[in-house]
């Protein structure tokens, strides 16, 4: 599945988190992720925030998915 295209700001959100992981996860996954995460605030009346909110759920979400990982070795 290709990821979808992100705007610029979303965009930096997941090469932030993607340089973040240092290759522990898959770039794809992250643009996937940011989009998901994103689209939950498509509907919202202030966007500003937007960027900041993503990325605060994606990196929790990243943080989940990195100990389940360690629990299950």
């Amino acid at each position: 599945m290709h990821a979808p295209a992100l705007n610029p700001h979303l965009q930096f959100v997941a090469e932030t988190l993607i340089a973040r992981a240092n290759g522990s996860v898959d770039a794809e996954y992250v643009h996937d992720l940011v989009a998901d995460i994103a689209r939950q605030f498509e509907a919202a009346p202030v966007r500003d925030f937007v960027p900041v909110l993503v990325a605060k759920e994606a990196s929790a979400r990243l943080r989940q998915l990195d100990a389940t990982r360690l629990i299950a070795s």
